[in-house]
């Protein structure tokens, strides 16, 4: 049944997101990122759309099973994936609402010598078209890829044969973010908007 076969695929994006919103969602805070924080608040409202979608996916199939009861189940675990969504949201609507953080979590912030960023990817970067294999970004540059937002669909923990398009936006961890920037073209494109303006 086609219904069944998509409802699948969606359950696993969702579950994908969901462990996406968590990983940024705390990093959002220990890195007191409001960039990421955003991102946090962009899947909360896919994972939202996709929970509907698994919804009445499974409403359509229970039309066509012998113990619809069966599917209960379907909407349960979208819900729940909800449910872990919605306390990501919450985690990372602590930097947007400015909340001042507890001593503990200040101490990280001040210790922690890395920084985590999103970094769109802009035409005639080098990295365009290259595995990530291939950059080895955590040994050049001290970076690593979380995630890669690819149009509307989210790549989680991408395999090193993942390779790069002009675009991509990559959600990334490290040292080494500005050096990333400057690879991807991103401080460039900064750079003639910054010009533009001045010349109006």
């Amino acid at each position: 049944m086609k219904e069944l076969e998509e409802i699948k695929d969606i359950l696993i994006e969702m579950k994908n997101l969901s462990s996406l919103m968590i990983d940024l969602a705390f990093s959002s805070v220990m890195y007191n990122s409001e960039d990421i924080a955003d991102e946090v608040y962009i899947l909360e409202d896919k994972v939202d759309d996709l929970t509907l979608k698994v919804k009445k996916l499974a409403l359509n199939a229970a039309k066509y099973e012998e113990n619809p009861d069966k599917l209960l189940s379907i909407i349960e675990m979208a819900t729940i994936n909800e449910q872990i969504s919605d306390s990501a949201y919450e985690i990372a609507d602590l930097v947007l609402r400015d909340v001042e953080p507890h001593p503990i979590i200040r101490k990280i912030m001040h210790d922690v010598e890395e920084e985590i960023g999103r970094v769109k990817v802009n035409e005639g970067s080098i990295l365009i078209g290259q595995t990530l294999k291939q950059l080895k970004l955590p040994t050049k540059i001290g970076v690593k890829i979380l995630a890669i937002k690819r149009g509307t669909r989210y790549i989680y923990n991408p395999s090193k044969d993942e390779e790069i398009k002009e675009g991509d936006i990559l959600i990334a961890v490290g040292s080494g973010i500005d050096r990333l920037r400057e690879l991807s073209n991103e401080v460039e494109e900064e750079g003639e908007m910054f010009e533009e303006e001045e010349e109006e």
